[in-house]
């Protein structure tokens, strides 16, 4: 459990670093091998395309498109969200992890506790069978010395016709 916290800490920590950002609706917008005009074109991306801003120089930003591929555009041509808003986003869904986590580990303690309380019970009744059995025989045999004295007492009793000794 706490390898997950740590991982999941980590991935936020590194995700808080990142900003994202949509490519303008104005037009399809070049991505580059470098900043300006005279590099490499690696894609063209459409109006809406969301992004990760990995850095940003001067009137260039270099960005990582969801498929992995990592270039320079023009800054001019992104509209950057405040990174608030991405912390919210990540904030909700962590909440809504945490709250599922929350809720299955409620149903694994009431399930182990249900559990916990049948074998107690059943050691109980495993432990306390050998006492039963142990009265039972004490009682039978205290009821048999009575049951014996009576009778023996008529017998004599019988006997002697009463006589006085």
């Amino acid at each position: 459990m706490r390898i997950f916290l740590f991982l999941s800490m980590l991935f936020w920590a590194v995700a808080a670093l990142a900003q994202t950002a949509l490519v303008t609706d104005a037009a399809r917008v070049n991505m580059r091998s470098g900043k300006g005009e005279n590099y490499r074109l690696i894609t063209t991306l459409p109006p809406h395309t969301e992004v990760e801003v990995v850095e940003i120089e001067q009137d260039h930003a270099k960005i990582k498109t969801a498929d992995g591929q990592t270039g320079w555009v023009p800054l001019m041509s992104l509209n950057i969200r405040p990174a608030e808003a991405d912390a919210a986003a990540r904030d909700l869904a962590a909440l809504e992890t945490a709250q599922h986590e929350l809720a299955t580990a409620r149903a694994d303690l009431a399930k182990l506790q249900r559990e916990t309380v049948m074998d107690a019970d059943r050691r109980t009744t495993d432990e306390t069978r050998p006492l039963y059995l142990l009265f039972l025989l004490f009682g039978a045999f205290g009821g048999g010395m009575a049951i014996g004295s009576l009778l023996l007492e008529a017998y004599y009793r019988k006997r002697l016709h009463g006589l006085r000794i």
